[in-house]
């Protein structure tokens, strides 16, 4: 019986389909979010997408509602489990793979690994030098602990556009705004109560160097204002070398708030 339980808890990690957001039909269109978020980060441009494709925004393991991966994390297990994810949801052929940050950083290893039609990461992580630049850390600390803090009065701020947008400049987009209050709050408590985000930031905090092993079309978007990667963390060499670099004029770190037609459109674009 023993032997039996722990073969059925090993097919179902095998075989765990990531929670997802899914909207649309045609031909795929997997989303991966940033760290400490969800696939709730991508609503403000899943109807444009949506128009065109089908749209998979997903939980990746350890954040939303899809549980951690068994072990260490990587980034081979991360690649890896979401392709089984993939297959498990009758989707067997390569996809075209969109992330932010630390899912831009999945979304190129997919394509490394042969598993991406093509890439658009936005803000993507990885592309740093030898290690994580230090304000990274420092600013994540202090996103978390000040949430932790003062949750009520976090709440309340989070709930007046002025101070909503002054909180969220830092981390995620400069038109805090337009963020719905809800939403503003699901995503900082998200942010802040995650308890594997330390050990999933530590694991992927290696930079990326497999770009010259990706052949499949491949954009690579900044947003004009990006806080958390800013100019001088965003090291060409890193990317594969047919990539298309882009500007997103007016954007945040988390771009999709600040501009979803622009994002949208750049996703449309780089994956059609």
């Amino acid at each position: 019986m023993i032997e039996l339980i722990q073969r059925q808890t090993e097919w179902a990690i095998k075989n765990m389909i990531w929670h997802h957001i899914e909207q649309g039909e045609g031909r795929p269109l997997v989303l991966l979010h940033g760290i400490g978020m969800s696939a709730k980060a991508w609503s403000p441009v899943m109807n444009l997408l949506a128009a065109q494709r089908r749209v998979i925004a997903f939980d990746v393991p350890g954040f939303g509602e899809t549980p951690a991966l068994e072990g260490e994390p990587s980034m081979v297990k991360m690649v890896a489990s979401l392709n089984q994810c993939l297959t498990a949801m009758g989707i067997d052929e390569p996809v075209d793979c969109v992330g932010n940050s630390m899912g831009g950083y999945i979304a190129l290893s997919m394509a490394v690994a042969g598993h991406a039609r093509s890439v658009v990461a936005l803000s993507p992580a990885g592309f740093w030098g030898k290690k994580v630049p230090m304000h990274v850390g420092h600013l994540f600390q202090a996103m978390r602990r000040g949430y932790r803090l003062a949750p009520g009065l976090s709440d309340v701020l989070l709930s007046f556009p002025p101070s909503r947008t002054l909180i969220m400049m830092g981390g995620v987009g400069i038109k805090g705004w337009r963020i719905p209050a809800a939403e503003a709050i699901h995503t900082a408590r998200m942010f802040a109560e995650s308890e594997h985000f330390e050990t999933i930031y530590q694991a992927l905090g290696v930079p990326f160097t497999q770009g010259g092993s990706v052949d499949v079309p491949c954009t690579i978007a900044w947003g004009d204002f990006d806080m958390v990667f800013p100019i001088g963390t965003r090291m060409k060499s890193r990317a594969p070398a047919h990539s298309r670099w882009l500007r997103l004029r007016g954007c945040g770190h988390v771009p999709m708030w600040d501009n979803p037609e622009l994002v949208a459109d750049t996703i449309l674009h780089g994956t059609s």
